[in-house]
């Protein structure tokens, strides 16, 4: 017999990765780490030699996870690392120094207004930031203490101060204040070759000033047995207000951009520093300008974190974060864990919601391992009798699990609207149907519309199928085409075959003449009824018998 874990010690720790590494508590860093379903080998290697180093995928998909993992497996082999978080790390200061010279009214249009400004200021930006790195390790000797004055140095330019930044430092200049102790002319050389004032404009040409500093840096002498490593997270946009969102996916798309031509830079020179950059999906499709130049890194550079493969759900990788999260818990309690055959038989009941444990949990999900750690840790503490899961516990906790991942879905709708306007989208399936097509959905709602300003408004703007395409996008609606008569298995159960498609799972585009589906864990929270076995394994694609 098995040694096992009681139901509430499994616990699946912390929704965002992050606070699992900014602990005080190192037994949960540990376990985070010991428990961490890591990419295959080879794409290990991809990543640790810089040719995969941008991470991308939807909402909760574990690009943060990733990449923490990646940082502290570098920092565990002595390397030099260090984590910027786009939307804590880099004040609101900082981001509109660098998008100053934006243009919204062109940048907008497609494939035009590409703003050289912009990457220019995100190549100070990061080059400030390299130089940071440098200077806080001895290893790169005499280099160590250039490439603080470097730092201080660009610093400048992000300084609140009324005097202009590259004023500031042209003044320090030439009050001998700020001198790097290194080749003779090291500053008359970046006097002589930056253009400091534009005479017509006053303004700075930052072009020129960040080929310098990164020439510089690619100058330096490095130890042969060290990287030098940044790692840039949380690039997410909010449409808090039309312009912001704007500006922000602008700055988004050409900080990925600068990434890619900073990497490629630093191959060229030689040089042991990398870059790393994880990106929601929806944001690098909302930053929609020269998607084309995106596109080209996302293919040849990124690594796409994706937890469904194929028909067999059995095989499914998000299996492994559970299989291996409830194998480190025993460990760490019995020194010794069971097998991922054993943890299933053992843990789980063999029936759940009239399917296989592994089924009820792709098709309850959408297969994200946040889906996985807010289901779970819904799980931990309700029907106290139960020693394994199943149809019971995970019923008790579907109102709640519910509740979050409409909050998910909903943030994700946010990179693209207004909170308002995603308030209004639930407001229209709200106590309506499970499954619709566009012509009734676009009948709901402008019956809502006809009695409710905020809603024409939303209607008139998106119009209803494009709200029906935003919605698919996201994974609050999928798409269904019957697959066959309704007939009783052999279990015994009522089977209603469709072929069911979603975005997250199938990638195919949105087709207004398929009929709608709500997700099935929306239920709960747009109160269309509660679950029954008859709502799971009806695609006969998909279907896995209880084992």
């Amino acid at each position: 017999m098995p040694q096992l874990l009681r139901r509430h010690q499994i616990e699946f720790g912390k929704t965002d990765a992050k606070s699992s590494f900014i602990t005080r508590d190192q037994s949960a860093k540990k376990l985070f780490i010991d428990a961490f379903a890591s990419p295959e080998q080879h794409e290990i290697d991809a990543i640790r030699s810089g040719d995969r180093f941008i991470f991308y995928g939807t909402k909760g998909s574990g690009k943060t996870a990733l990449l923490r993992y990646m940082l502290e497996m570098e920092k565990n082999a002595g390397n030099v690392t260090k984590a910027i978080v786009f939307s804590e790390d880099i004040s609101a200061q900082e981001r509109d120094k660098i998008a100053q010279n934006l243009e919204f009214d062109n940048e907008v249009k497609p494939d035009i207004g590409d703003d050289v400004d912009t990457r220019d200021m995100w190549r100070v930006y990061l080059a400030q930031k390299i130089a940071e790195l440098l200077s806080s390790d001895n290893r790169m000797f005499d280099a160590c203490k250039y490439a603080s004055r470097l730092h201080a140095l660009i610093s400048k330019i992000f300084d609140d101060n009324k005097v202009r930044g590259l004023q500031r430092i042209l003044a320090g200049i030439k009050a001998g204040q700020l001198t790097l102790k290194g080749k003779a002319g090291d500053f008359a050389e970046m006097e002589a070759i930056l253009n400091w004032e534009k005479p017509e404009d006053g303004s700075i040409n930052y072009n020129r000033f960040a080929d310098l500093v990164i020439e510089k840096i690619c100058k330096f002498r490095y130890p042969s047995d060290v990287k030098f490593i940044i790692y840039l997270d949380e690039l997410n946009l909010s449409m808090i207000g039309q312009k912001q969102h704007k500006r922000d996916s602008i700055l988004i798309r050409d900080l990925i951009i600068t990434v890619g031509q900073l990497n490629r830079r630093f191959i060229e020179a030689g040089i042991p520093v990398y870059l790393y950059t994880a990106v929601r999906v929806e944001i690098a499709k909302a930053a929609s300008i020269s998607r084309n130049e995106i596109d080209k890194y996302l293919v040849d550079h990124g690594f796409h974190l994706d937890w469904h493969k194929g028909n067999d759900v059995t095989k499914y990788p998000i299996f492994d974060i559970i299989e291996k999260r409830i194998s480190a818990i025993e460990m760490k309690h019995f020194g010794k864990c069971n097998s991922n055959n054993d943890i299933w038989a053992s843990y789980f009941s063999r029936d759940v919601f009239g399917v296989s444990p592994k089924q009820f949990i792709s098709e309850i999900t959408w297969c994200n391992p946040r889906d996985i750690v807010n289901l779970f840790n819904a799980a931990t503490n309700v029907t106290p009798g139960a020693t394994q899961y199943n149809t019971n516990v995970f019923a008790d906790v579907l109102v709640e699990y519910s509740d979050i991942a409409w909050t998910e879905r909903a943030e994700e709708l946010n990179a693209a609207h207004n909170m308002s306007v995603v308030n209004v989208m639930r407001r229209i399936l709200a106590g309506w149907e499970r499954h619709f097509t566009v012509d009734q959905f676009t009948r709901r709602a402008e019956s809502i519309a006809a009695r409710d300003q905020l809603v024409m408004q939303v209607v008139k703007t998106l119009g209803a199928e494009g709200i029906c395409r935003d919605l698919y996008h996201v994974g609050v609606l999928g798409q269904s085409v019957r697959a066959g008569k309704t007939y009783t298995n052999n279990d015994g159960r009522v089977v209603h075959p469709t072929h069911q498609t979603w975005f997250y799972r199938d990638n195919r585009e949105f087709d207004r003449s398929e009929t709608l589906s709500v997700h099935r864990a929306l239920f709960s929270c747009l109160k269309l009824g509660r679950l029954k076995v008859d709502d799971f394994g009806n695609d006969p694609r998909y279907w896995q018998h209880t084992q």
